[in-house]
């Protein structure tokens, strides 16, 4: 056999291997820990969720809803909720000429004493200006209906 028959790799085709190698493996992690930090965002996202819809699920069922703003937090702070409660006011159709029912004011008065509108806004993620961490907000808006006091009680 010829010498250029037993020839193995040269120095610089070994280290092209392994600059193509190191490449294609970095590649590889920046793909993977981006989906690590998807799914540690869903579930966050998840857990916020959760824990507004049980903020909404308890809503009202102890005592009547009351305009006003109240706050709170879930794991010690990871969580932060704010939950704005006030009457909603629909806009009724102007009655037409000749409505038997356009004097009657009573309609308006069961409407603006029945309906009240919820904004709950959940805050998660960065918590200060040093914070890398962006911080995420889930905001839910929903209508609830409740009966209206009796004699004026609450």
């Amino acid at each position: 056999m010829t010498a250029r028959a037993q020839r193995g790799y040269t120095l610089l085709e070994v280290l092209v291997a392994f600059t193509l190698l190191a490449i294609g493996l970095g590649l590889l992690l920046a793909i993977l820990s981006g989906g690590v930090r998807s799914v540690a965002r869903s579930s966050q996202s998840t857990q916020a969720t959760l824990y507004a819809q049980s903020l909404l699920d308890t809503l009202g069922a102890d005592r009547r809803l009351q305009p006003g703003r109240t706050q709170g937090m879930f794991e010690q702070g990871r969580y932060r909720w704010t939950l704005d409660i006030a009457p909603f006011k629909p806009l009724l159709p102007t009655p037409a000429r000749g409505d038997p029912y356009a004097t009657n004011t009573s309609v308006q008065n069961l409407v603006d004493n029945v309906m009240v509108r919820v904004v709950l806004q959940m805050q998660w993620g960065a918590r200060g200006p040093d914070s890398r961490e962006t911080g995420q907000t889930l905001r839910v808006e929903t209508l609830r209906a409740y009966a209206p006091a009796q004699g004026g009680q609450q």
